[in-house]
């Protein structure tokens, strides 16, 4: 089986990586070329246009896109489709609102193409734990694309839920479960903050790993936070991309009443960075620690 990757960031260059280490052929695509570099470094192919991708693939191609969700997503698809011949196949692996995956589908199904939807959940520990893939989109051809699925999956670590969209609405949900318990994590250890002889945050958490009932790979990734030297330095403000997305998710299924613990946490990320700020260096500092994502200090991108 042969694949192309386009879009080699933080995801998709790992992604890419375990399919190679796990035998399938991964032709990998990015706009910077030093990431295309960096993958053939690794022994997987590399491609340098998007024309020189689809000559290195099969007949059948078969591409997933690890991009930004929305417009970055869009454009791609559109330059894509007009090279592609019916039975070829798009896996859009973005953190996107899932109605956008089903309107992509219709410009697909117009030219014979098939459109799957990939939530991915793994974040910069994905290459060695494995990836919790969310699909949807067209059953009888999920054999065609399930060899990949495997590869990137710890084992039982994937499901196929149906029709395009039910992939990212999957993703969608779980990434509201993170946002709450990310929120959950915040309030405890600025309460533990608040008390008055003082409470090693520290020394709390590492007590509540080995076997409380809040052990989980988020608190691990607390205790790292904590750990790290410039934890004290870190603002309270939290960059997300998927705020809006999230939202949006909600209120399509008209499920504001079943999400308020998610409304409030997605309130707190949006409130000045003068309020809760214990509590949001926590959430900043574990979502670098399992994203990679992007931290302030002092003011400055970090």
């Amino acid at each position: 089986m042969k694949l192309g990757m386009i879009g080699l960031g933080r995801m998709g260059l790992h992604m890419s990586q375990r399919l190679h280490e796990h035998g399938l052929t991964v032709v990998g695509y990015n706009r910077s070329p030093e990431k295309v570099e960096q993958l053939i470094e690794l022994g997987a192919e590399g491609a340098f246009s998007i024309e020189e991708l689809l000559a290195k693939l099969d007949d059948r191609k078969i591409l997933w896109l690890m991009l930004p969700a929305g417009a970055v997503t869009d454009t791609m698809i559109q330059q894509l489709l007009p090279l592609l011949s019916a039975g070829d196949i798009i896996i859009n692996g973005a953190n996107a609102f899932f109605k956008e995956a089903q309107q992509q589908s219709q410009w697909c199904e117009a030219r014979g193409v098939h459109l799957f939807d990939a939530g991915v959940s793994g974040g910069v520990h994905g290459l060695t734990r494995g990836y919790a893939l969310m699909i949807g989109g067209p059953q009888e051809q999920f054999g065609v694309i399930e060899d990949a699925v495997k590869a990137l999956a710890p084992a039982g670590g994937y499901g196929y839920f149906g029709e395009v969209g039910a992939g990212h609405f999957v993703k969608s949900v779980h990434n509201i479960i993170e946002y709450v318990f990310l929120q959950g994590l915040a309030e405890g250890f600025d309460l533990l903050s608040r008390y008055p002889g003082g409470i090693d945050l520290l020394a709390a958490a590492k007590t509540w790993q080995p076997a409380s009932i809040v052990s989980s790979a988020l608190l691990d990734w607390a205790v790292d936070a904590l750990e790290q030297d410039d934890f004290d330095e870190l603002s309270p403000r939290i960059g997300s991309v998927t705020l809006e997305e999230l939202t949006k998710t909600v209120q399509a299924v008209d499920a504001t009443d079943a999400a308020q613990a998610f409304m409030h946490a997605r309130d707190v990320r949006l409130s000045p960075d003068d309020q809760f700020v214990l509590g949001k260096k926590i959430i900043a500092g574990i979502r670098r620690e399992f994203g990679g994502h992007g931290v302030t200090k002092h003011n400055t991108e970090q």
